[in-house]
Protein backbone atom coordinates (compact mmCIF):
# COMPACT_ATOMS: atom_id res chain seq x y z
CA UNK A 1 0.00 0.00 0.00
CA UNK A 2 2.27 2.59 -0.58
CA UNK A 3 -0.94 5.09 -1.15
CA UNK A 4 -2.51 4.94 1.89
CA UNK A 5 -4.90 7.39 0.36
CA UNK A 6 -5.47 5.45 -2.69
CA UNK A 7 -5.90 1.65 -0.74
CA UNK A 8 -8.65 3.65 1.60
CA UNK A 9 -10.59 4.86 -0.80
CA UNK A 10 -10.29 1.56 -3.19
CA UNK A 11 -11.23 -0.56 0.23
CA UNK A 12 -14.42 1.58 0.67
CA UNK A 13 -15.35 2.33 -3.09
CA UNK A 14 -16.00 -1.55 -2.82
CA UNK A 15 -17.70 -1.98 0.31
CA UNK A 16 -21.29 -2.53 -0.58
CA UNK A 17 -23.31 0.14 1.45
CA UNK A 18 -23.96 -0.52 5.20
CA UNK A 19 -20.61 -3.62 4.96
CA UNK A 20 -18.64 -3.85 7.65
CA UNK A 21 -14.56 -2.08 7.04
CA UNK A 22 -11.97 -4.17 9.12
CA UNK A 23 -8.22 -3.43 9.12
CA UNK A 24 -5.25 -4.15 10.79
CA UNK A 25 -1.77 -3.19 9.89
CA UNK A 26 1.73 -1.91 11.39
CA UNK A 27 1.46 1.63 11.85
CA UNK A 28 3.94 4.56 13.60
CA UNK A 29 3.90 6.14 16.50
CA UNK A 30 2.10 9.61 15.75
CA UNK A 31 4.90 12.12 14.85
CA UNK A 32 3.08 15.05 14.94
CA UNK A 33 2.48 14.44 18.56
CA UNK A 34 5.97 13.36 19.78
CA UNK A 35 8.44 14.30 16.57
CA UNK A 36 11.39 11.75 15.41
CA UNK A 37 14.22 11.83 16.86
CA UNK A 38 17.82 10.48 15.19
CA UNK A 39 17.52 6.89 16.67
CA UNK A 40 13.30 6.96 15.45
CA UNK A 41 14.66 7.74 11.80
CA UNK A 42 17.68 5.29 11.61
CA UNK A 43 14.93 2.73 12.81
CA UNK A 44 12.53 3.34 10.70
CA UNK A 45 14.67 4.10 7.79
CA UNK A 46 16.37 0.04 8.30
CA UNK A 47 12.65 -1.65 8.60
CA UNK A 48 11.66 -0.11 5.42
CA UNK A 49 14.76 -0.92 3.53
CA UNK A 50 14.98 -3.89 5.11
CA UNK A 51 11.60 -5.47 4.04
CA UNK A 52 11.00 -2.90 0.80
CA UNK A 53 8.12 -1.45 3.21
CA UNK A 54 6.05 1.32 1.94
CA UNK A 55 6.26 4.15 4.51
CA UNK A 56 4.08 3.47 8.01
CA UNK A 57 1.74 5.93 8.75
CA UNK A 58 0.39 6.80 12.15
CA UNK A 59 -2.95 5.32 13.83
CA UNK A 60 -4.61 8.87 13.85
CA UNK A 61 -3.38 9.27 10.35
CA UNK A 62 -5.34 6.69 8.53
CA UNK A 63 -8.49 7.43 10.72
CA UNK A 64 -7.99 10.90 9.60
CA UNK A 65 -7.96 9.29 5.98
CA UNK A 66 -11.13 6.90 6.51
CA UNK A 67 -13.16 9.71 7.93
CA UNK A 68 -12.47 12.37 5.14
CA UNK A 69 -13.88 9.61 2.50
CA UNK A 70 -17.24 11.07 4.09
CA UNK A 71 -18.59 7.26 2.97
CA UNK A 72 -18.03 5.70 6.67
CA UNK A 73 -19.26 6.05 9.85
CA UNK A 74 -18.58 4.67 13.60
CA UNK A 75 -14.40 5.11 12.39
CA UNK A 76 -13.03 3.12 15.29
CA UNK A 77 -9.24 2.66 16.04
CA UNK A 78 -7.09 1.00 18.90
CA UNK A 79 -3.63 -0.22 19.25
CA UNK A 80 -2.78 -3.76 19.67
CA UNK A 81 0.45 -3.64 20.71
CA UNK A 82 -0.19 -5.10 23.66
CA UNK A 83 -2.05 -8.05 22.34
CA UNK A 84 0.52 -8.80 19.57
CA UNK A 85 3.95 -8.11 20.95
CA UNK A 86 4.92 -11.40 21.75
CA UNK A 87 4.28 -12.81 18.22
CA UNK A 88 7.39 -10.74 17.21
CA UNK A 89 9.65 -13.19 19.18
CA UNK A 90 7.48 -16.57 19.24
CA UNK A 91 8.04 -15.77 15.23
CA UNK A 92 11.96 -15.85 15.50
CA UNK A 93 11.46 -18.87 17.67
CA UNK A 94 9.61 -20.69 15.49
CA UNK A 95 11.88 -19.79 12.54
CA UNK A 96 15.35 -20.70 14.51
CA UNK A 97 14.03 -23.85 16.82
CA UNK A 98 13.89 -27.15 14.60
CA UNK A 99 17.76 -27.44 13.45
CA UNK A 100 16.54 -29.73 10.24
CA UNK A 101 16.37 -26.50 8.44
CA UNK A 102 20.01 -25.87 8.54
CA UNK A 103 20.99 -29.27 7.24
CA UNK A 104 18.32 -29.84 4.67
CA UNK A 105 18.01 -26.20 3.72
CA UNK A 106 20.97 -24.54 4.94
CA UNK A 107 20.46 -21.08 2.52
CA UNK A 108 16.93 -20.79 3.84
CA UNK A 109 17.83 -21.34 7.09
CA UNK A 110 20.22 -18.71 6.68
CA UNK A 111 18.08 -15.99 5.61
CA UNK A 112 15.55 -17.33 8.58
CA UNK A 113 18.59 -16.18 11.05
CA UNK A 114 18.46 -12.72 9.24
CA UNK A 115 14.94 -12.38 9.43
CA UNK A 116 15.26 -13.53 12.64
CA UNK A 117 17.24 -10.08 13.26
CA UNK A 118 14.97 -7.68 11.39
CA UNK A 119 12.14 -9.09 13.38
CA UNK A 120 13.86 -8.46 16.61
CA UNK A 121 14.39 -5.27 15.45
CA UNK A 122 10.24 -4.57 14.66
CA UNK A 123 10.00 -6.11 18.25
CA UNK A 124 12.33 -3.50 19.86
CA UNK A 125 10.31 -0.80 17.59
CA UNK A 126 6.56 -1.96 19.15
CA UNK A 127 8.34 -2.33 22.82
CA UNK A 128 9.58 1.39 22.88
CA UNK A 129 6.69 3.09 21.47
CA UNK A 130 8.03 3.49 17.69
CA UNK A 131 5.64 1.23 16.15
CA UNK A 132 1.69 0.72 16.75
CA UNK A 133 -0.17 -2.16 15.37
CA UNK A 134 -3.72 -0.65 14.43
CA UNK A 135 -7.05 -2.09 14.11
CA UNK A 136 -9.91 0.01 12.43
CA UNK A 137 -13.44 -0.51 11.97
CA UNK A 138 -16.39 1.56 10.23
CA UNK A 139 -19.35 0.92 8.53
CA UNK A 140 -20.13 2.21 4.90
CA UNK A 141 -23.10 4.62 4.72
CA UNK A 142 -25.76 3.06 3.07
CA UNK A 143 -27.04 6.44 0.91
CA UNK A 144 -23.83 7.38 -0.33
CA UNK A 145 -21.43 6.49 -3.07
CA UNK A 146 -17.76 7.45 -2.74
CA UNK A 147 -16.31 10.02 -4.75
CA UNK A 148 -16.70 11.13 -8.35
CA UNK A 149 -15.19 7.63 -10.07
CA UNK A 150 -17.63 5.71 -7.49
CA UNK A 151 -20.74 8.16 -8.19
CA UNK A 152 -19.95 7.39 -12.29
CA UNK A 153 -19.81 3.62 -11.68
CA UNK A 154 -22.78 3.65 -9.67
CA UNK A 155 -25.16 5.47 -12.63
CA UNK A 156 -23.41 3.43 -15.25
CA UNK A 157 -24.39 0.02 -13.77
CA UNK A 158 -28.23 1.75 -13.05
CA UNK A 159 -28.04 2.61 -16.57
CA UNK A 160 -27.14 -0.95 -17.19
CA UNK A 161 -29.82 -2.82 -15.28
Amino acid sequence: MPSKEKYIEEMIRVLKPGGKFIMATWCQRDDRKIPFDERDKRDLKFLYEEWTHPLFISIEKYAEILESTNVVSGVHTEDWNEQTIASWRHSIWVGVYDPRGFIFKPRQYLKCARDAYCLERMHRAFDRGLMQYGMFRAVKKADKIMGEAGGKEGEELKGEE
